[in-house]
């Protein structure tokens, strides 16, 4: 809680920094267009190009908040996914011999557990790769098992195994989704793209008599936040956006196997 805390903060304070940057910027180009004094006759100019990065800048931000939602959107339900894989296995455990129920239950109760400390670490990428192996080895250990009881009896291969294969092409997935985010140089770009708009501010600002600050803040304030929702979507672990509703199905499913 207190790492989750953190991370929270640091985020925030990530976008405090973007929004000071942004300031910085229109202030930037305010000082150099009142020292060049640009004459009227290159205001249109301005404006149009003003226009045109601004409505460019509010497709890439529409773009990325949209993907950022669908691939929160499938994070969610593979956690569905997943808990429906895990309790298929688990119900398919009383079809097995009576000997091999116990260990088998056992297996399974570890990897559950695993699978959940595993996505509780995120934003910690290493604790989280640390337990998510651990998961994939406890989940061959369950292939294993199955495998040998469906070779003592092989009427069973068509029952047992799939689910099992389920399980496992499930969690693949869910890592999939947390290994995917932004690209780097499409964040970049939005970012370069901020400030560029914010300079574009600071142009059309120093015709008039004064720094204008309602207006500043205003649009420091408004992209800033447009692009820290982006980030709390793509990383839902380290902000308001939070993916627990979805998770409390697993630990749901973790008490029922007590």
């Amino acid at each position: 809680m207190r790492d989750l805390a953190v991370t929270t903060l640091l985020v925030l304070a990530l976008e405090g920094v973007l929004f000071l940057t942004l300031l910085l910027a229109i202030e930037v180009a305010y000082r150099i267009a009142r020292k060049r004094k640009f004459p009227s006759s290159q205001a249109r100019s301005v404006n149009a190009v003003t226009n045109v990065v601004f409505s460019f800048m509010g497709l890439i931000l529409a773009f990325s908040y949209s993907e950022a939602g669908k691939r929160l959107e499938v994070h969610r339900n593979l956690v569905v996914d997943e808990v429906n894989a895990i309790s298929g296995v688990w119900s398919l455990v009383d079809v097995v011999p009576e000997a091999d129920q116990a260990p088998l239950r056992d297996l399974l109760r570890q990897y559950l557990d695993a699978r959940i400390e595993a996505h509780q670490m995120l934003p910690w990428v290493e604790e989280f790769e640390a337990r998510r192996a651990w998961a994939a080895r406890l989940q061959k250990q369950v292939w294993a098992s199955m495998v040998a009881i469906t070779q003592a009896a092989p009427d069973k291969e068509v029952l047992l195994l799939p689910p099992v294969r389920l399980m496992a092409e499930v969690a693949a997935k869910r890592t999939l989704a947390v290994r995917t985010h932004i690209t780097s140089p499409t964040f970049i770009f939005m970012l370069g793209l901020s400030v560029i708009g914010a300079m574009l501010v600071g142009l059309t600002t120093a015709r008039g008599e004064g720094r204008n600050w309602p207006y500043r803040l205003l649009f420091a304030f408004v992209i800033s936040s447009a692009i820290h929702v982006v980030v709390d979507l793509e990383y839902p672990r380290t902000g308001i956006v939070s993916t627990e509703d979805a998770d409390s199905l697993l630990l749901e499913l973790r008490e029922s196997m007590e």
